[in-house]
């Protein structure tokens, strides 16, 4: 901050230093703002720094077969996350949620405040599946860490260096700004410093909305990002679709404020773009894990960005556009890549033009380049981000052709911002791609030029041959669960060059086959499958032409529930429901991080002694054929209610009548059940069941006595231990408005005053003692109070209730 400044400023904190300025919060007058710090030349933005992030809308179903994660998961299971750290930047998660067991870093960086949707988003990005099958993020081995988002402003380099973060997540927005702000240079600034380090950022739900300054001012429907941040050009901005890959309507959309593509990705987030940003994150753990295995470091950032925004699927108009970027994530097409070397990477300098070869065999469909690199932080409020400009082309040295890359139309108006895009040089984006369908077999070459490049630019090249005419399941694959009796999603991918196919299923090893579609369309991708009403493993069949294709042996299950039968000093009972044609179930308690196998059984019960299964946590999966159903949802058996054998045990009174209503966890080992009664001090047996059948036994008591009538149960086990549930009373006034008790009462022993439920009318008391004089007086507001005797001398008193609008009640109490 200038010098000559510091005298009219109130506060200032210097929060980051860029290569080309320092950013400070300040506290000033606006007069000081307009009259000194506009008329500087040392300013070179200014910016409200009062604005406050929100968490974009939770997202509450997730399904990884959209974006192809779970392909990842069954091809490649060995790259799980594990051993990456994972930040997710806004409040923190519940660390107590089981599926961050044991995988939480506890960092400075961190909010103070918990909220669900930092759950959510930890979840869906890292989520190890103990809490359920759905419970299970991308990355589901990574550690994850939390850095609050109070500041909007990248952490400092120190802190991810520190923590070995290589992901950062950020799911929340400020509302529509169409600028480049200083966030967002130090956001470029932050992955060029830390070259591992990938930024990933929602693209918004104000899809509807306008930007209100800047060139699209007023363009309702476009340029609607939520934050000057977003238009930074090294991260990856992640917009929101359904589960069939359509953007939702709510997803903001590009351009950026000078015409770039953004966002650059769209992912599923049926509810919200906070979820599409989160598994993006998690693809990128599982590609920088990926490449840390196969070269022994880790990648750049700008590589991951090109290989994740090279392999994505087309998806609205033909190749980009302001609604869909490049393309919806497919999370297994970026892994093959990865797994198979399709990438390369150089240094170019201005004016210098570098060529790669690649070939092409017969048979492919389609060839797709993408050209990615970190640039230069522009200066904030720049009109045009773009500082070192490189160019990509597709060549056929034989024909002489040459494929530019795909350019939008950036002009300010609704028509030309939905324009198809036409192949021409770029000189706006730092991302750049080249696609070709039908290419002719041969060698080709990919040139990048230095169109305007400062010094020495690094670069990446990712690039995806898609082969012709194949068909490949992708949900369900064996890792995968279909419910039964319910409406599920199947998909599938087809370059096929017939239109339709048959598609049936099979649920006895693929002896007998029942149709699903005859003549199902190739090109969907997807069907709704109404699976059949059984628990098997069962099989799915596309016909195509001549040619059958069969997915992998899955399972159809229901989720398998379970219950706490008794909860005792010693020991603890789970049951489970027995699924048709079950023979076996696992049996999983919570080890550090994740489930760990107990036992496998055929019994539908377990009894766990306490001290050799000190966790809390358990759940039980059935195993159909040789591979597992859908498992239960895990929980905490302390906290199920149950008591030892006794889930409840409550009295009251209907009719004049005592109803008792006894509600056990289990009949296991039960040999007796006795309902007792308090009787001149001892209880004494009123009904005896012998090898009780029910768990829940009913009697009834219609010998009362007015006041107390006190019961309990008494459990005769089998192994001869006796069990006491907790005395349970039932009050019965019979004709009486008001009952006293203990009567006679010791003296400096409290006595308890009873009220009928039927009196509605505010109570007033007073006692009075032999000679009239009025001791006590108090308003009853409960239905039970206890009045202290010890101002009281021994002797008789009268206790005077006054209800308003009746005759009072006067009762007789001695006090010993």
């Amino acid at each position: 901050m200038p010098a000559s400044l510091n005298k009219s400023i109130l506060r200032q904190e210097k929060v980051f230093a860029a290569g080309r300025f320092s950013v400070f919060n300040i506290s000033a007058t606006t007069g000081d703002v307009l009259e000194k710090l506009l008329q500087s030349d040392q300013i070179v933005f200014i910016e409200n720094g009062s604005r406050k992030p929100k968490e974009e809308l939770q997202v509450g179903n997730l399904d990884l077969s959209v974006n192809k994660i779970n392909l990842v998961h069954r091809k490649y299971p060995a790259w799980n996350g594990e051993g990456l750290v994972v930040s997710v930047k806004e409040n923190k998660p519940d660390t107590t949620d089981i599926d961050f067991t044991g995988r939480f870093l506890s960092t400075n960086l961190s909010s103070q405040i918990t909220s669900s949707h930092a759950s959510i988003m930890s979840t869906m990005i890292a989520g190890g599946g103990n809490t359920w099958h759905l419970g299970k993020g991308a990355a589901w081995g990574s550690t994850i860490s939390s850095s609050d988002f109070a500041s909007l402003l990248p952490d400092p380099d120190v802190a991810y260096r520190q923590y070995n973060i290589l992901t950062q997540n950020h799911s929340y927005g400020v509302g529509v700004e169409s600028y480049y702000g200083a966030d967002a240079s130090l956001y470029d600034q932050s992955m060029l410093n830390n070259k591992k380090l990938l930024h990933v950022f929602s693209s918004g739900n104000s899809g509807l909305s306008a930007a209100t300054t800047g060139t699209y001012s007023g363009l309702k429907g476009f340029a609607n990002l939520t934050g000057s941040f977003k238009m930074a050009k090294n991260i990856i901005t992640v917009g929101a679709t359904d589960s069939f890959g359509i953007v939702e309507t709510l997803s903001s959309k590009g351009p950026a404020h000078d015409g770039r593509i953004k966002p650059e990705l769209v992912a599923f987030g049926e509810d919200g773009s906070s979820g599409s940003a989160a598994l993006v994150s998690g693809t990128a753990l599982l590609l920088q894990q990926a490449y840390l295995d196969l070269h022994d470091s880790l990648p750049v950032n700008a590589l991951i960005k090109s290989v994740i925004i090279n392999s994505a699927d087309d998806v609205g108009k033909k190749e980009v556009d302001y609604a869909n970027g490049f393309g919806s994530l497919n999370a297994e097409n970026a892994m093959h890549t990865i797994f198979t070397g399709r990438f390369f990477s150089g240094n170019i300098v201005n004016g210098n033009t570098q060529e790669f070869s690649i070939s092409i065999p017969a048979g492919i469909k389609k060839i797709k380049v993408t050209l990615a690199w970190n640039d230069l932080p522009a200066l904030p409020n720049a009109a045009k981000a773009i500082v070192q400009d490189l160019d990509l082309e597709l060549l056929n040295p034989l024909s002489g052709s040459i494929w530019k890359p795909w350019v939008l139309n950036s002009f300010p108006h609704p028509d030309s911002l939905q324009k198809p895009a036409e192949r021409k040089r770029d000189s706006l984006n730092n991302i750049e791609q080249v696609t070709l369908d039908d290419p002719q077999e041969g060698l080709y070459r990919i040139r990048i030029s230095g169109f305007n490049v400062i010094g020495s630019q690094e670069y990446f090249v990712s690039y995806q041959l898609d082969s012709a005419n194949i068909f490949a399941w992708e949900c369900p694959t064996a890792n995968d669960f279909i419910t039964a009796d319910v409406s599920n999603t199947i998909r599938w991918h087809s370059t096929s060059s017939f239109a339709k196919g048959k598609l049936e299923y099979s649920v006895d090893g693929g002896s007998a086959w029942q149709s699903i579609q005859e003549n199902m369309s190739l090109a969907t991708g997807f069907a709704r499958w109404n699976s059949p009403a059984v628990t098997s493993q069962a099989l799915l069949r596309m016909t195509i032409g001549s040619v059958s294709y069969l997915s992998d042996t899955f399972t159809i299950s229901s989720r398998t529930s379970t219950g706490v039968g008794f909860n005792c000093p010693d020991s603890f009972l789970l049951f489970w429901d027995k699924l048709p044609a079950v023979k076996d179930y696992r049996v999983y308690t919570l080890g550090t991080r994740y489930l760990d196998t107990i036992k496998v059984t055929s019994d539908s019960l377990m009894v766990f002694p306490k001290n050799l299964n000190p966790g809390f946590y358990y759940a039980v999966a059935p195993l159909i054929g040789n591979q597992e159903g859908m498992r239960s949802y895990s929980f905490d058996y302390s906290q199920q209610g149950v008591t030892c054998y006794i889930r409840s045990f409550l009295g009251s009174l209907v009719n004049n009548t005592a109803k008792l209503e006894l509600f056990l966890g289990t009949l296991y080992g039960i040999k007796k059940i006795v309902f007792e009664k308090l009787s001149d001090g001892r209880f004494i047996a009123l009904e005896t069941v012998d090898k009780p059948n029910s768990l829940l036994q009913i009697f009834s008591d219609n010998r009362l006595k007015k006041g107390l009538n006190v019961y309990r149960v008494r459990l005769e086990l089998a192994d001869g231990k006796i069990i006491y549930s907790e005395p349970e009373t039932v009050y019965y006034f019979s004709e009486n408005r008001f009952i006293v008790y203990p009567n006679p009462v010791s003296q400096n022993q409290p006595v308890e005053i009873l009220t009928n439920e039927n009196i509605l009318s505010t109570v007033i008391l007073q006692v009075f003692d032999a000679y009239g004089r009025k001791i006590i007086q108090k308003k009853m507001n409960n239905f039970l109070e206890k009045i202290s005797t010890s101002q009281l001398a021994r002797g008789m008193y009268f206790f005077r209730f006054i209800v308003e609008g009746e005759k009072d009640t006067i009762l007789k109490v001695i006090v010993l």
